[in-house]
């Protein structure tokens, strides 16, 4: 079960781009919140309140209680539009659900048992991660802050594999998981020297992705979006 987090939010009463720049003037965050068969809501909730939340990386997979008054509503996080060049957050989607909805949501994985295992103890190699989250789906009570991957028994050139993943108890790998990735490395230890180059090709290529979305999510004037 992930853990609980209270997200303090007020009703929106302005729509548009300006309602939601004067909003963030104000140190608030433009929300939406759909699903559960009802219409969509818009909220507002604390830029300082949410950034300490979203540096939490359990609240990015976990049942989320909103709370809007007097009413509870639980919800997942789905959606984070960040300002691209100010650490500053633009807009929030959130999913209704109910304890008896299954719900698809991609969670971090952990990887146990590095200092274990034979190829880093004794051979001095490197455990390289190729996957660091993996999509699940599950109730919305049986949510996992996270997955863990024991790689304690890997020695030099081992590697293990998404099939090998043992999933908590009510949890299984999405529909979108397909069989063939379950044959894909998602841990291996190798030798330093292969696994600075690997992370460096990784680097090149996380370099190239934000050179690209920046290009997309470039702001307008003064950096807003519509609410």
């Amino acid at each position: 079960m992930s853990a609980n987090f209270i997200v303090e939010a007020e009703v929106r009463t302005g729509s548009g781009t300006a309602a939601s720049r004067r909003s963030r003037r104000k140190g608030q965050v433009p929300v939406v919140v759909y699903g559960g068969g009802e219409d969509e809501q818009y909220l507002l909730v604390d830029q300082n309140q949410i950034m300490r939340q979203l540096s939490v990386e359990s609240f990015h997979s976990a049942l989320v209680q909103l709370h809007v008054g007097e009413d509870l509503q639980r919800a997942v996080l789905r959606d984070v539009q960040m300002h691209p060049f100010k650490q500053q957050v633009m807009h929030l989607d959130f999913q209704r659900v109910s304890r008896t909805d299954t719900i698809t949501m991609t969670v971090p994985l952990h990887f146990i048992g590095e200092e274990e295992a034979p190829g880093v103890n004794l051979e001095a190699g490197i455990l390289s991660h190729s996957m660091t989250s993996v999509e699940i789906s599950c109730l919305a009570t049986d949510l996992p802050e996270y997955i863990e991957v024991d790689v304690s028994g890997l020695g030099m050139g081992e590697s293990v594999h998404l099939g090998e993943v043992v999933l908590p108890e009510g949890v299984e790998f999405a529909s979108s998981v397909q069989e063939s990735e379950l044959e894909l490395s998602i841990a291996s230890v190798l030798a330093p020297k292969l696994a600075q180059a690997e992370e460096l090709d990784e680097d090149l290529e996380d370099e190239e992705d934000q050179a690209a979305e920046g290009d997309e999510d470039a702001p307008t004037e003064e950096g807003d979006t519509d609410g």
